[in-house]
């Protein structure tokens, strides 16, 4: 009878040590499962974070190539680049004397004036030799010369600066609202053939 009594009671406690370890593992398992769920969950939300934060930076990215491309993009011909250019280098005079007969536009090598312009167009209020602003175009660059009269203001002892201004300057300061381009389109569309005058005068 004490024999039976002890083998049960053995039982008993293998049967309890048994329930618990496995109710433990479970425990365990559960508990690595939860920090699995919860790992995921924040990788998910760090993901998540990151895409929109590459998304916003290639709007961003866009919308800056899309700025700075305006002037690359903005298509303007000789004439106009000489009325940007002149509005920069020469405003008063160019605004004093447009719309006259004798303010004229020429392309380059159609009335040439000296080997040194030779390949210049120019703009001119057909006065003496600081009457004429040379210009040239090569891709961004544009390249100008203007005649200075000496220290002692004698013209005929002078001599001509060359400068340069690119051509995406131009067009950024002048040629991007609606309203500068109607004006400086309104410009062009003053400017006589420097040809036309010539023929007119000899």
């Amino acid at each position: 009878m004490k024999k039976s009594i002890i083998i049960t009671a053995a039982l008993m406690s293998c049967f309890l040590l048994t329930a618990c370890g496995s109710q433990s593992s479970s425990s365990k398992e559960s508990s690595s499962t939860a920090a699995q769920s919860s790992t995921a969950k924040s990788s998910s939300k760090k993901s998540s974070q990151s895409d929109i934060q590459i998304q916003k930076a290639s709007s961003s990215s866009d919308s800056f190539s899309s700025a700075s491309s305006t002037a690359k993009t903005a298509k303007v011909d000789d004439k106009t680049t000489g009325v940007m250019l002149a509005l920069l280098v020469e405003p008063d005079w160019f605004k004093e004397y447009i719309g006259n007969d004798f303010f004229c536009y020429s392309p380059a090598g159609e009335n040439p004036i000296s080997d040194a312009v030779a390949d210049y167009s120019y703009l001119t209020a057909n006065g003496d030799p600081t009457s004429f602003l040379y210009y040239k175009v090569d891709g961004n660059t544009v390249t100008y010369k203007m005649w200075v009269s000496s220290d002692e203001g004698s013209v005929s002892d002078g001599h001509f600066e060359t400068k340069t201004v690119s051509l995406s300057t131009l067009i950024n300061d002048y040629y991007v609202t609606q309203s500068q381009r109607d004006e400086v389109n309104s410009y062009v569309s003053q400017l006589r053939s420097e040809s036309d005058y010539l023929n007119q005068n000899q």
